[in-house]
């Protein structure tokens, strides 16, 4: 189960990480029978914490009707002190954290999120001209 967010392919990440999750119990129930919806997801730091904003984790089907739940609520991301202290410099730097994809790891759910710059319009060009040479040469 992958979910990945087509987003980040217009970025050019310099680094990546692997962050685990913090979810509810209907949260992870969810995740694995009805998927994700990234929309304008992203990760910033809130009190030296990294939370993934915008994440729409729809409501499981089975959760009962009296239950007030925020489908895009932040979520805690699990990294280790330097990772945090690494994060928090790029931001400072005007680097963008955004999530790569979401998985199943060990019974877990991890988060892949990157660093980097958004591309400009003459590099998905290059980008995209250098995958059709590759496509003709091989």
């Amino acid at each position: 189960m992958n979910y990945f967010n087509k987003n980040s392919l217009d970025y050019k990440f310099i680094e990546k990480f692997e962050a685990g999750l913090v979810l509810t119990g209907s949260d992870a129930k969810s995740l694995r029978t009805q998927g994700i919806q990234f929309g304008a997801v992203k990760v910033e730091i809130i009190n030296n914490r990294p939370f993934l904003i915008n994440l729409d984790i729809p409501l499981y089907k089975f959760t009962s009707k009296n239950t007030l739940y925020d489908t895009t609520r932040n979520r805690a991301l699990l990294l280790n002190y330097k990772q945090i202290a690494k994060l928090i410099s790029y931001r400072k730097q005007k680097y963008m954290i955004i999530p790569i994809s979401i998985y199943i790891k060990n019974n877990f759910f991890k988060a892949e999120i990157g660093i980097g710059r958004k591309m400009r319009k003459y590099e998905k060009r290059q980008k995209i001209k250098d995958k059709e040479m590759k496509k003709k040469l091989g």
